[in-house]
């Protein structure tokens, strides 16, 4: 396409709306230095495209996390949200979170926004993101009072989309609805740029730039290009570099040099590079361009301020746009939003951190399990517990301690026992509660767990008897895998509806007894998770005791634990889920409203290992016992533990509660 036919497209693409910048087009007229510069070709300029894959690369590999606030204000990943799978690892089938971000990102660099599908399902949640690849061509209209997405698709007819199917992150713009091209804003400083490198690459490959000339009196004529050649082959070449030349006939040799004015442009380059990255709000040092601006002392002030005037205005356009767009109004305002984890990039050297942590302990803002968290390293038992230095009260405090009168030790004693028969008539009355509501509910869960064991028993019988009826050899294994891909489903079809209203049933009354409201999605999350949970365990432990013993003892021992499940395993799973749901559920409740729980036993006759565990408190993540640990009261055998304790029972039969001190 020639000049004139450009310049009738530009004039044409003038007509659009505001929203529709004509540079967006990839067909562009030649800047002031005489090369065209659209946002495609653009990323043929190395620094645009190390600025470009720099940014969108370093806001792709920061973990996207969807929180949710709580109560005492600090904040929880929403792992039970469908949009924290979307923004985290996949947001749609085709796509992972990484790659995803950062073409996103680097649309935002280039054309100065980024759309995405938003495909919803049938209740209007988000369901998966798809990018859209040009963004160039889509233009924010307003239809009849309201602000529509028009764009053409592979057949050329335009397509609207109403705001809520787009998701659209946008750049700097004059607006606040749409970004403006920074490749159009730059335009004659990317076209400068890319002049200098082609003059550079013609200089080195086409330019005629001899090392010198031989002068001589006369004509040559025929002989000319013998005398060429014989003089190449007597001087030219590395070998011979530094000989002495012998001329005859007069000739004299003059060396050439590049001149001055040639020799700069490599000052030039190197400043339009430099015009790039302050566009971009790059630090040199980040794309290798090193000078007297950036030295080991001070590159980890360098990267600070990369990210907080870099990239931080990016990241909260992302997050900003997640929550508008991606979030209803309800569940921004029950607490939920999307934040890019910064820390690692902002991490110093070891010795600055620790001295950075020391301090926060010291003064009471961070607690040591605060500090293992941000070094990516498990919570420790007691790291909860946050410390200030003895003397550091307020003249107010000082005052007041020193009008205090110690009490007698009688009365100090009375005192503390009164406070604790208090507490303790208050924990009985929590726990009778809970066991009122599970005495009732008892029945049904012990008929929902028999019903399972007997179709369960009865399957495995039958198919025991069968094999032996046609002398089948074929694997037994086999056929559990086959059975119990199936029966988890059967599980929780038939235990599911009497979990889920016992589980409630504790639920709302401990709500009512904490007195806090909670986010009913995050427990009925929970609910479901238990449920599911429920027939995972039961059908992975009935798997592995049958495999176990069709390895050691044969069918007719298969028979005989089948006749031993018909027989009581319901009552023992039923005494055993009334306790671990009450428990389970109880503990949710009181972790969502920022609470402790503390293990509480029945009595006197409560078995000496869970004696020792009376009056333990646990926090949100924490367990009371892990797996492996051994308990070994005074005078007993010792208990190795299966599996983590966040909760009881600890063994069976165990009726050990939990309860909370307000």
């Amino acid at each position: 396409m020639n000049f004139l036919s450009k310049l009738k497209n530009l004039v044409t693409r003038g007509s659009y709306g505001p929203s529709n910048d004509f540079w967006y087009n990839p067909i562009s007229a030649p800047t002031t230095a005489g090369a065209d510069v659209s946002e495609q070709n653009a990323l043929t300029y190395l620094t645009v495209f190390a600025c470009v894959s720099l940014i969108a690369g370093d806001l792709a590999r920061l973990p996207l996390i969807l929180y949710k606030r709580r109560k005492d204000g600090g904040k929880e990943r929403a792992t039970g949200h469908p949009l924290y799978d979307i923004l985290h690892n996949v947001p749609n089938s085709e796509t992972d979170s990484f790659h995803w971000r950062e073409m996103g990102q680097g649309q935002c660099l280039l054309w100065g926004n980024h759309f995405s599908f938003i495909e919803r399902d049938g209740l209007g949640r988000v369901k998966g993101l798809w990018q859209l690849l040009n963004p160039g061509q889509i233009e924010l209209k307003r239809l009849r009072g309201r602000l529509v997405y028009a764009y053409k698709n592979a057949e050329g007819k335009e397509v609207i989309r109403e705001k809520d199917k787009i998701f659209h992150v946008a750049g700097f713009g004059s607006n606040g609805l749409y970004g403006k091209s920074m490749i159009s804003l730059a335009r004659e400083a990317i076209g400068m740029g890319l002049a200098i490198e082609k003059f550079g690459s013609r200089y080195f490959g086409e330019g005629t730039h001899p090392a010198g000339t031989l002068e001589m009196d006369g004509y040559l004529g025929e002989k000319r290009e013998e005398y060429v050649a014989a003089f190449r082959k007597g001087y030219a070449g590395l070998g011979k570099s530094h000989s002495v030349m012998m001329l005859e006939g007069g000739a004299k040799y003059k060396p050439m040099t590049i001149p001055m004015e040639d020799a700069q442009f490599l000052e030039t380059r190197q400043h339009q590079r430099l015009e790039i990255c302050g566009m971009y709000h790059v630090p040199p040092h980040k794309i290798a361009i090193h000078g007297s601006n950036s030295n080991y002392n001070n590159l980890e002030q360098e990267n600070a301020s990369y990210v907080d005037s870099c990239l931080m205005h990016w990241l909260v356009r992302w997050e900003s746009a997640i929550s508008t767009q991606l979030l209803t109004a309800k569940e921004r305002s029950g607490g939920l939003f999307a934040e890019f984890l910064v820390d690692g990039l902002l991490r110093g050297d070891s010795a600055a951190r620790s001295d950075f942590y020391s301090k926060m302990v010291a003064n009471g803002a961070m607690s040591p399990n605060d500090i293992r968290k941000k070094e990516n390293l498990d919570p420790i038992d007691g790291g909860d517990q946050y410390f200030i230095p003895l003397n550091y009260v307020s003249l107010e405090q000082a005052g007041q301690l020193a009008e205090i009168k110690p009490e007698k030790p009688e009365e100090q004693k009375k005192t503390e026992e009164k406070t604790l028969r208090n507490v303790h008539k208050k924990e009985e009355r929590s726990v009778a509660v809970r066991d009122r509501i599970a005495d009732r509910y008892y029945p049904l869960l012990l008929d929902a767990f028999q019903t399972v064991v007997n179709k369960e028993s009865k399957s495995i019988k039958n198919q025991v008897t069968a094999r032996a009826a046609r002398r089948d050899n074929s694997s037994f294994t086999g056929w559990l895998d086959s059975f119990y891909d199936d029966f988890g489903g059967y599980v929780r079809q038939k235990t599911g509806p009497v979990l889920k209203s016992f589980l409630e049933a504790v639920r709302d009354e401990t709500v009512r007894e904490i007195g806090v409201n909670i986010n009913d999605n995050e427990t009925n999350d929970f609910i479901n998770d238990y449920i599911n949970g429920y027939a995972t365990r039961h059908v992975s432990s009935s798997k592995g005791q049958l495999i176990a013993l069709n390895r050691d003892e044969g069918e007719e021992e298969i028979v005989r634990r089948a006749d031993e499940w018909y027989e009581k395993r319901a009552g023992k799973e039923a005494t055993n889920e009334k306790v671990r749901a009450a428990s389970a559920i109880f503990q949710t409740v009181a972790f969502a409203a920022g609470l402790s729980t503390y293990w509480r036993i029945r009595g006197a006759k409560t078995c000496a290992y869970c004696t020792m565990l009376d009056g333990k408190k646990v926090n949100r993540g924490q367990s009371f016992v892990a797996d492996g640990d051994k308990l070994k009261p005074e005078g007993q055998e010792s208990m190795k533990i299966r599996g983590m304790k966040a909760h009881p029972p600890l063994h069976a039969n165990c009726d050990c509660s939990l309860v909370v001190r307000l």
